[in-house]
């Protein structure tokens, strides 16, 4: 198939250098034929005296015929469509032409003879050599038409010089047919570089016509993937977020012991196939170059901090020492994404903590000096596992790879889907550093994540106020107000009235937007929480619909919260653009929605303790 493609493109290519030579062959037609039509008055001025006049006119007009027919033929053939034009008939009579044209230039030669006026007929045979060098101008680029012109010029003074005899016919006949010889030798050679250049040409476009379809098609399958990616993304989040809800609500009732252990592998297992979904997302905007890294200024020690304190806790569990290193000199706050730094940070130390059955885990954070880039924010994540063969550093950043089990007498064990590490480096690269692995078998491994370093001058802390002991899960705060909920899930719409009824909001249900702006006409709202993606109307225009009427009617705004299950970062601006105040993506803790809620709600549905207080208003 590979090779029929070739043969068909080479093919193509070969009928393109024709088309585009006899083109330019007609393109040129104009210009000799109206310099061959003045010509042609020398030999009948030279020969006037000599000749009766009738001849000489009747070839002056055969001449002037045949220009004019050879330029009305170049004018039809150029001002066809591409598309239209043909190749063996327009070859054919171009060659008719030129043939008739050299015949007509021939025949001064052999009918027009003057042999009692030599003088006459050097001036002649002079005329018909100087008028085949012109034409290598315009013909030379066709050998077999300037082979056809060169020879029925020279052919008939030729043969009438060979039947005259003498030393000097022959000699004359000697020096046309040598001049001959040359006007071909060269017109091959300006053949052959014509042709050579023209299919040079015409395989680079089609290379790159090739190259630009290439690129459409890879970029088209880049899209249609990220289509893809993230419609399943929002797919599998919907069940996600019912399945996770419900265990959030259940974890908050009277449960027995093992009630509570069965709920609590459901929500992990959950959370777990939520990160799974998270870093297919990240990899596909990866892939596609869409990764967004949102830079300002952030607390070292608190970033570093919420991860050793989520994770020491594993690593103790299971046996293993636990300890942080944060240098002195660090700077109190630096330039970066905190979230992103989370995630690697994440990654590095829950692989650490996975990967390694005695010893421990060390976390190090410090600055190092790069004599390229500077001063580099370092994390070091070091264990005391089995380590890593030097031959597969390099493979455990490619996705979905691992590395394989190397300690004898250990069974082989693949955790997780091989997506952690890829995704890290190409964050750390994204923030403008990079990650690194060192490691030995039976040594342990050691993961240094380096950012450039960008320190800020830190804010002074307001005084934090008294928090009351932490609990497994604290009282839910009660609210009032009347909550507008829009989705077309019967599951979502169940586990978020649920948690906001809890919370003593009065919610009332809407399946699409449609049926929210008939709610929203009817009756007062506190807040609406709207789904994005819904049938007969989406959330997206339901907003832009609610808000121009708020502006006709000269309504007060109601706060709109757009709860989609979409991680799209394109969807956050259109929420925005649409006229929603704020986001939450599904699946949702309820300590996250019930933030996002008590943040939007009036004043008055506060409690107390929820309420701004004068100084902060």
């Amino acid at each position: 198939m590979i090779q029929k493609d070739e043969d068909s493109g080479t093919a193509s290519v070969a009928v393109q250098v024709r088309a585009e030579r006899l083109a330019g062959l007609q393109a040129r037609v104009l210009m000799p034929a109206c310099v061959g039509a003045l010509f042609s008055l020398l030999p009948v001025i030279l020969l006037w005296p000599h000749l009766p006049a009738i001849e000489l006119l009747a070839w002056l007009a055969a001449r002037w015929s045949i220009s004019l027919w050879r330029c009305l033929e170049a004018r039809r053939f150029l001002r066809l469509p591409l598309r239209e034009r043909s190749l063996a008939l327009p070859e054919r009579r171009y060659l008719v032409g030129i043939g008739l044209d050299g015949l007509a230039w021939g025949l001064i030669g052999a009918l027009f003879a003057t042999p009692n006026l030599p003088e006459i007929d050097g001036a002649v045979m002079t005329t018909l050599v100087g008028l085949v060098a012109f034409t290598m101008v315009s013909l030379g680029h066709w050998a077999r038409a300037q082979a056809l012109f060169a020879s029925l010029v020279f052919a008939p003074l030729a043969i009438r010089l060979a039947l005259q005899g003498g030393t000097v016919a022959w000699l004359s006949v000697g020096g046309l047919g040598m001049f001959w010889l040359l006007t071909m030798l060269e017109s091959r050679r300006i053949e052959a570089r014509t042709l050579e250049l023209l299919r040079l040409r015409f395989e680079q476009a089609r290379l790159a016509e090739q190259r630009r379809l290439a690129l459409d098609a890879a970029e088209e399958t880049s899209s249609s993937k990220s289509r893809f990616v993230a419609v399943m993304s929002h797919e599998i989040r919907t069940p996600l977020n019912g399945i996770l809800g419900m265990a959030q609500l259940l974890e908050r009732s009277d449960l027995s012991a093992q009630q509570r252990e069965q709920v609590d592998i459901v929500r992990r297992s959950g959370k777990h196939l939520l990160t799974l979904v998270n870093d297919i997302l990240d990899l596909a905007r990866i892939e596609s170059g869409k990764l967004v890294v949102d830079a300002h200024p952030f607390d070292v020690r608190e970033v570093v901090g919420d991860v050793t304190r989520l994770l020491g806790e594993t690593a103790r569990a299971k046996g293993l020492a636990f300890d942080v290193a944060i240098a002195a000199q660090l700077p109190a706050r630096a330039m970066g994404d905190p979230s992103r730094i989370q995630q690697v940070l994440h990654n590095l130390v829950g692989n650490a903590i996975k990967f390694t059955d005695h010893g421990g885990v060390t976390v190090e954070v410090s600055t190092v000096l790069d004599m390229r880039a500077g001063t580099l924010l370092r994390f070091a994540v070091k264990d005391s596992g089995d380590g890593i063969p030097a031959d597969q550093l390099e493979r455990i950043f490619a996705p979905f790879e691992q590395a394989e089990q190397t300690q004898p007498g250990k069974p082989r064990r693949r955790d997780g889907s091989g997506l952690g590490l890829t995704i890290s480096r190409e964050l750390a690269r994204a923030m403008g550093g990079d990650l690194r692995c060192a490691s030995s078998p039976g040594q342990g491994s050691v993961f240094e994540f380096t950012l450039p370093l960008q320190a800020c001058a830190a804010p002074e802390a307001p005084p934090e106020p008294s928090r009351p002991t932490a609990t497994a899960h604290p009282a839910l705060p009660q609210l009032r107000g009347r909550v507008l909920l829009v989705d077309d899930s019967p599951v979502n719409l169940l586990v978020a009235t649920t948690m906001l009824t809890r919370c003593g909001l009065q919610v009332v249900p809407a399946e699409h937007g449609l049926d929210a702006l008939e709610q929203l006409r009817a009756q007062r709202f506190d807040l609406v929480l709207m789904d994005c993606q819904m049938p007969q109307m989406d959330g997206f225009e339901a907003t832009l619909a609610w808000r121009q009427e708020e502006a006709r009617r000269l309504l007060p705004r109601t706060p709109v919260v757009a709860l989609t299950a979409s991680a799209v970062n394109d969807d956050r601006h259109r929420c925005t653009a649409s006229g929603m105040d704020d986001y939450l993506v599904k699946p949702f803790e309820i300590d996250d929605l019930l933030a996002i809620v008590v943040r939007h709600l009036p004043t008055q549905a506060l409690p107390a303790d929820a309420r701004p207080t004068q100084a902060a208003a």
